[in-house]
């Protein structure tokens, strides 16, 4: 099934709502569960024995074992989501020697013995009722201090994974997920992903049902990958967001937005952000613009040196900025890790400096936007040369916070002008306005002004100039809400003083008068 053919929640194309029934408990016989459980681990050596002998196989065989032997691989992760899900329910996992769910898994991954894992209180300890004529599973009646031979173990990473897959599912509302986990209906990395999702859509989209959604992701076929879950994702949100309301998406987005990092076997360390499109956008372009190939210098050898002969820069270098001609032979992920590491280097100086920014590099966006959008006459986004939405009050924010060339358009899309490149406010600007204001200058706000961005009150691009009557240190929280509700301020040498809407104070941002 592609893509484009999977029936969306309230979709008036799809022949009714998605609905996944609720899994009960299935009725067994007694003994079954155990017998399940023995003619799992009975077919280990078997497994085992078929990867040794293979080559003794036929072709329609092998192709035949190597079917059976992936769909046993699904269905048994499967079981594991539902093995863990129970162990958690029944608090076999509290009480075992293991940390958490996810070590429960990788230990028993290991083949660790099960008195190892359980403890010595733990071996003799019931489960559920059964059925009195229930015979006992002959796995149990395996020594238990006997591990199991020739296991290598799941990597922590993948242990996590289902330990969280595990523990979500434990949630009435992501019962439909469990249960189509374990029909085979989807598997655990689109379930995964699907749950990691669900969060930031159900807040873009407050009005939809959360079980319609889940069951349009569990809709993709097996096999899909967690890709395919994030381009449903953007067709969810494109087909049934509120155009009307870009900044409420983009605040909505921006409360689920997160960073995490993780240690990599070979020493490194991995950073995962999920960003909202504005602030993914500002992060792009402030690494793209330091990530170009640059030729190794005479100089030195910082690929991020001006190669000035001053010290404005920070560096102590006086040599010639000539060229060695040899080509910069870093990859272009390379490049763009040393421009984060750079740009990191950069703030961490700036709180040094108690927020005197000293700069190798500057961020440039040029942003497309219709006039009518950036004056806030009708609603509508800019967009980047990514091509990446960004809302107009993102794009107003911009003009005073990078060095930005808007290009406004016409109604029929035709550029109306250019707007000339801007600099940043420069360090003795900055300095003082800082000695002025001393913290964030909105009521009741005492953010330092490392914190601080410098905010134009008469917006750049509406002509307002850089100076110090035209400037109030702001917060990056105010500063958006400044130019999200239209706030404007009265500045003299003592301090700024901000006005609502409706004061009679002359406003230059969105509405009319933009």
């Amino acid at each position: 099934m592609a893509i484009d053919d999977i029936p969306l929640p309230h979709d008036p194309l799809a022949q009714g709502p998605i609905a996944f029934g609720m899994r009960e408990a299935a009725p067994s016989r007694p003994g079954e569960a155990a017998g399940c459980v023995d003619t799992v681990a009975g077919a280990l050596p078997a497994v085992r024995r078929l990867a040794d002998i293979s080559t003794n196989l036929t072709d329609a065989e092998l192709t035949a074992a190597a079917r059976s032997a992936l769909a046993h691989m699904q269905q048994t992760e499967a079981l594991v989501v539902a093995l863990t899900t129970d162990a958690i329910d029944r608090g076999l996992v509290a009480s075992s020697t293991a940390a958490d769910a996810a070590q429960w898994i990788g230990r028993l991954s290991r083949g660790e013995s099960i008195t190892a894992v359980m403890g010595e209180a733990g071996t003799g300890a019931a489960g559920p009722l059964v059925p009195i004529d229930q015979e006992p599973s002959a796995a149990t009646d395996a020594d238990p201090e006997e591990p199991l031979q020739v296991v290598a173990g799941l990597e922590p990473g993948h242990c996590s994974r289902l330990a969280k897959l595990a523990q979500a599912c434990r949630a009435p509302k992501n019962a439909l997920v469990l249960d189509a986990i374990i029909s085979g209906r989807t598997n655990t990395a689109i379930a995964a992903t699907a749950l990691h999702e669900i969060g930031p859509v159900t807040a873009i989209l407050p009005g939809a049902d959360r079980d319609e959604l889940l069951g349009a992701f569990l809709c993709l076929p097996p096999g899909s990958g967690a890709k395919a879950v994030r381009e449903l994702t953007r067709r969810i949100v494109a087909r049934f967001a509120d155009d009307d309301q870009p900044d409420a998406k983009e605040d909505a987005m921006q409360r689920h937005e997160s960073l995490s990092w993780s240690n990599l076997p070979n020493g490194l360390v991995r950073l995962i952000a999920d960003l909202s499109p504005d602030n993914a956008e500002k992060v792009k372009h402030a690494i793209q613009a330091m990530a170009a190939p640059s030729p190794a210098s005479e100089c030195c050898d910082n690929v991020h040196h001006n190669h000035r002969t001053d010290e404005a820069d920070g560096y102590a270098h006086h040599d010639s900025s000539k060229s060695k001609g040899e080509p910069d032979l870093r990859t272009p992920g390379k490049r763009r890790a040393d421009a984060f590491t750079e740009l990191i280097r950069i703030a961490a100086q700036t709180v040094d400096n108690d927020g005197q920014t000293k700069s190798a590099g500057t961020a440039r966006i040029v942003v497309t936007i219709n006039y009518e959008h950036l004056a806030g006459v009708l609603s509508g986004l800019g967009y980047s040369q990514g091509g990446v939405g960004m809302t107009p009050d993102t794009v107003r924010q911009l003009a005073c916070d990078a060095e930005i060339i808007p290009m406004v358009l016409g109604s029929k899309s035709q550029p109306l002008n250019v707007g000339r490149k801007r600099r940043l406010v420069d360090k003795e600007l900055r300095a003082a306005v800082i000695q002025r204001d001393r913290h964030c200058t909105h009521p009741g706000c005492t953010r330092p002004p490392v914190m601080c961005e410098v905010h134009h009150v008469k917006y750049w691009w509406h002509g307002g100039e850089t100076s110090l009557l035209n400037s109030a240190l702001m917060c990056s929280t105010h500063h958006r809400i400044v130019h999200r509700d239209n706030l404007t301020a009265t500045v003299t040498d003592e301090g700024v003083t901000w006005h609502q809407p409706g004061e009679g104070v002359q406003q230059w941002s969105t509405g009319a008068a933009s």
